[in-house]
C-alpha cells in the first residue's frame, strides 16, 4: 500500500493510506486523512490516486497550499510527484513510494523526525532545500509557546534564506485605525542607521491595497517610488500584507541597500507562503494582550 505521510506540524511522523480514488484532509472530523491543524481549513485539500500518479486539488483553502515553489491554483488540479513535500499552513507531507524510501514509518520524537526529515532532502538541489528547510523552522517557531521574540526568531531565518538581503522588518498595525503599533527590525549591518529602517509609501500601499509591492531593481524598473528609493538608496524591495480573515495586522518588508535583485521573483510565493503561515499567529498574540490589559484594568479596579 502507498502511503501518506506527515513530515511536519501537529501531526508529525504520523502516516496514512492512500487509496484508488479520492481521499479528503483537513482538520474537521469527516476528512479521510484529519490533522488537528488550526492553519489547515476544514476541508483543505482533495488528494486522488489514479494508478501510479497522484493529483491534489486545494478546495479553495484559507491559507493554501505550496507545491514545487509556487501556490497551487485553488480549485484546480495537478499532477504531483512521489516524495517531494507539499506544505499546507505548518503541516508538510509526501506521497506514494517516493516517501517510503526516506522516511520511517513510525516517528516517535520531534527530534527523530527532523533528522528523517533531513535525509528527506539531501538529494534536492540546494535552492529547494534550503526553501524547505526554511518552512521547517518557520514551523518550528510557529508550534513553540507564542513570546514577544516570536517574530525576531522568524526574521533570523529570513536572513539565513535570503543572504542578499541587508533588512528585514515585521511592521504590525491597529486593523481599525492603520497606525502602526510595533515594529520588529533586523539588519545585516547592526550600525546601520535605524531611524528609517523602510520605505513608508511601499509599506502604506500595501497596507491600503493587500496586495505585495516587488521592486527587483529600484534604478532600472518603472516605479511610482523610482525617486524615493534613490534618496533612501534602496536598490530593490519586497513588501507583502499580513492578513487575517478580512484585516490587514501589518506587512513583512525586505530590502537591499548595496545592490539589486536581492532575491528572485519566485521568492514571492515563498514569502506569501510566510505571511499565511504568520497572520493567525499574530492574532492570537494580539487577543493575548488585548485579554491581559483587560484583566489588568479589572485587577486596578477591584
Amino acid at each position: 500500500m502507498n502511503e501518506l505521510y506527515v513530515l511536519n506540524g501537529p501531526a508529525i511522523g504520523k502516516s496514512f493510506t492512500l487509496r484508488e480514488g479520492a481521499m479528503f484532509l483537513g482538520r474537521s472530523l469527516d476528512n479521510d486523512v484529519r490533522i488537528d491543524d488550526r492553519t489547515l481549513s476544514r476541508k483543505h485539500l482533495k488528494i486522488v490516486k489514479r494508478g501510479d500518479k497522484y493529483f491534489v486539488t486545494d478546495l479553495k483553502s484559507r491559507n493554501g497550499t505550496f507545491y514545487d515553489g509556487k501556490f497551487t491554483s485553488p480549485g484546480v488540479e495537478i499532477e504531483v510527484k512521489e516524495g517531494l513535500p507539499i506544505a499546507m499552513g505548518v503541516t508538510v507531507i509526501c506521497l506514494g513510494k517516493g516517501c517510503e524510501e526516506q522516511i520511517i514509518p513510525s516517528l516517535e520524537s520531534t527530534e527523530l523526525a527532523h533528522e528523517t526529515f533531513e535525509l528527506f532532502l539531501k538529494n534536492r538541489d540546494r535552492s529547494t532545500l534550503r526553501k524547505l528547510e526554511f518552512l521547517r523552522k518557520v514551523s518550528d517557531v510557529l508550534t513553540e509557546d507564542l513570546s514577544d521574540k516570536t517574530l525576531e526568531k522568524i526574521i533570523a531565518h529570513v536572513f539565513d534564506l535570503f543572504r542578499r538581503v541587508d533588512r528585514a522588518v515585521f511592521i504590525l498595525i491597529d486593523p481599525e485605525t492603520e497606525e502602526v503599533i510595533e515594529t520588529v527590525y533586523k539588519s545585516s549591518k547592526p550600525g546601520n542607521d535605524t531611524t528609517t529602517v523602510y520605505c513608508e509609501g511601499i509599506v502604506s500601499q500595501v497596507i491600503k491595497s493587500g496586495k505585495p509591492v516587488v521592486i527587483s531593481d529600484a534604478k532600472t524598473e518603472e516605479s511610482e517610488f523610482a525617486d524615493t528609493l534613490e534618496v533612501l538608496k534602496i536598490e530593490s524591495v519586497m513588501c507583502l500584507p499580513l492578513i487575517y480573515g478580512s484585516e490587514i495586522l501589518g506587512v513583512v518588508y525586505i530590502d537591499s541597500l548595496e545592490r539589486p535583485y536581492g532575491f528572485r521573483r519566485e521568492d514571492l510565493y515563498l514569502l506569501m507562503n510566510l505571511t499565511q503561515r504568520i497572520a493567525p499567529v499574530i492574532e492570537d498574540i494580539r487577543f493575548a494582550s488585548e485579554i491581559s490589559e483587560v484583566i489588568e484594568d479589572l485587577s486596578s479596579d477591584s
